[in-house]
C-alpha cells in the first residue's frame, strides 16, 4: 500500500475533468477498498459534446432523479437522468457498482464547492479526498499547444486546494496523455517539477480485478482515455486512435499507472490555470478569465460547436 494512504479510513475520489473520468477512479478504490478503506466516487454533470449536445456541465435543475444534498453536491442513482433523458457516466456506473455516486455542481465558484465537500466531509466522515484526471490536464503548466480542457480540471483543483485546509487531499493522474491533449515531453516536465518540489508521492499500476471492472464499465460508457490505460495493461504498445479517429495517442506501459501527487504542489507549481480562477465566483467567470489569458476551453469549444449547429438548422 502507498504509504500516504495508510492512515485513512474513509475517501471522496473524484473523477474531476467530467466525461468518463469517474471510470479512472477504480484502480484507485479498489486498492484503497483492499486495505479496509471504505470508498465513496464522484464525478462531474458533464458529459462530452458527442455525447451530449447541451453544451458545458448539467445544472443541478436539469438533473432528474437525484438526492439532494446542497448547493454544490448531490448523488445519483442508475435512474439519474437529465430533464432530455440521458443518463451520465455516473448513472451507468452507479447501475454497474450497485453504488450512489457524487455528482458536483461546477457552476459554483471553487470555495463554495470547497465548503460543501468538506461539509459532506465532516458529516460522513471522510478522511481524505483524491481528485483523479484521467490524461493529465491537471498538471498542464498552461503553454502546452494541445491543451484545450482546462477548465473543469482547474476549478476542480482550485477547490481540492482550499478542502485540504480541513481534510487532506491528493491528485491522481491516471492515462498518461491518453486524452491527447499533452504530449509525452510535457508531461515529463511537469512530473520533473513536481518531484523536484517534494510532490511526487507515488504510483499505482492496474491489477487484474481493476481491468475486470473497467472493462465491464468501459462496454457501458462511451469513453477514449479511459480506454487507453486497459490497452496498456493488456501489452499494447504505439499508437491508438481515440476521438473517433481524429486523433492518435500513444499506448506505452506507463499508460496504466496511477501517478499521485501533492494538490498544494500541482496547484502553486504547476497549473497557472488553476491560479487564475482561484478567487473566481463561478464557472462562467473562470471559463471568461482562462480566455482572456489565452487558453482554449471545453466550455467555449462546446457553445461554438452549439451555436454552429443551430446556424445550420437555420439554413
Amino acid at each position: 500500500m502507498l504509504k500516504s494512504f495508510s492512515l485513512y479510513k474513509k475517501a471522496l475520489i473524484i473523477g474531476i475533468g467530467g466525461g468518463a473520468d469517474i471510470i479512472g477512479t477504480i484502480p484507485t478504490k479498489l486498492h484503497l477498498e483492499s486495505y479496509g478503506i471504505k470508498c465513496i466516487l464522484g464525478g462531474l454533470p458533464w458529459e462530452r459534446y458527442s455525447i451530449d449536445p447541451f453544451p458545458g456541465p448539467r445544472p443541478f435543475d436539469q438533473i432528474l432523479n437525484k438526492i439532494e444534498i446542497n448547493d454544490s453536491l448531490c448523488l445519483a442513482t442508475r435512474k439519474t437522468v437529465t430533464d432530455d433523458g440521458l443518463l451520465f457516466s455516473e448513472s451507468k456506473v452507479s447501475k454497474i457498482l450497485k453504488e450512489k455516486i457524487l455528482l458536483i455542481n461546477i457552476f459554483n465558484s471553487s470555495s463554495k464547492i470547497a465548503k460543501d465537500i468538506i461539509e459532506f466531509c465532516e458529516i460522513n466522515k471522510i478522511d481524505l479526498v483524491v481528485g483523479l484526471d484521467v490524461g493529465g490536464d491537471v498538471i498542464a503548466q498552461g503553454q502546452e499547444k494541445g491543451l484545450s480542457s482546462p477548465l473543469a480540471d482547474s476549478i476542480m483543483l482550485s477547490a481540492l486546494k482550499k478542502i485540504e485546509k480541513r481534510v487532506p487531499t491528493k491528485i491522481g493522474v491516471l492515462g498518461y496523455g491518453s486524452d491527447g491533449e499533452l504530449k509525452q515531453e510535457e508531461l515529463n516536465s511537469s512530473l520533473s517539477i513536481i518531484s523536484k518540489n517534494k510532490g511526487l508521492l507515488g504510483m499505482l499500476g492496474i491489477t487484474i480485478p481493476a481491468s475486470k471492472l473497467m472493462k465491464k464499465l468501459v462496454s457501458k460508457v462511451e469513453t477514449d482515455a479511459s480506454r487507453i490505460p486497459l490497452l496498456a495493461f493488456d501489452g499494447a504498445y504505439g499508437l491508438s486512435p481515440i476521438r473517433r479517429g481524429r486523433i492518435k495517442v500513444e499506448v506505452h506501459p506507463l499508460s496504466q499507472a496511477t501517478i499521485f501527487l501533492k494538490t498544494s504542489v500541482v496547484f502553486s507549481k504547476i497549473s497557472l490555470s488553476a491560479r487564475l480562477v482561484n478567487n473566481s465566483s463561478s464557472l462562467w467567470e473562470s471559463n471568461g478569465i482562462l480566455l482572456k489569458e489565452g487558453f482554449k476551453t471545453e466550455l467555449d469549444f462546446e457553445i461554438k460547436k452549439h451555436l454552429t449547429s443551430l446556424e445550420s438548422i437555420k439554413e
